[in-house]
């Protein structure tokens, strides 16, 4: 059964593991939908931010 007809899919329903996550700082251009780059999702440096 596929989980689009399956009656009771809460068994789908589980966090991601949070070891296999990775995380990185992403430009604001990321919040606009106009732009639709693969560049947007680059990490950006931290220097950029630091005033």
């Amino acid at each position: 059964m596929t989980w689009l007809t399956d009656p009771d899919p809460e068994h789908l329903m589980k966090p991601f593991p949070e070891d296999l996550m990775t995380m990185w700082k992403i430009g604001r251009n990321v919040g606009n939908p106009r732009n639709n780059r693969p560049d947007l999702l680059d990490e950006v440096r931290d220097d950029l931010f630091d005033l």
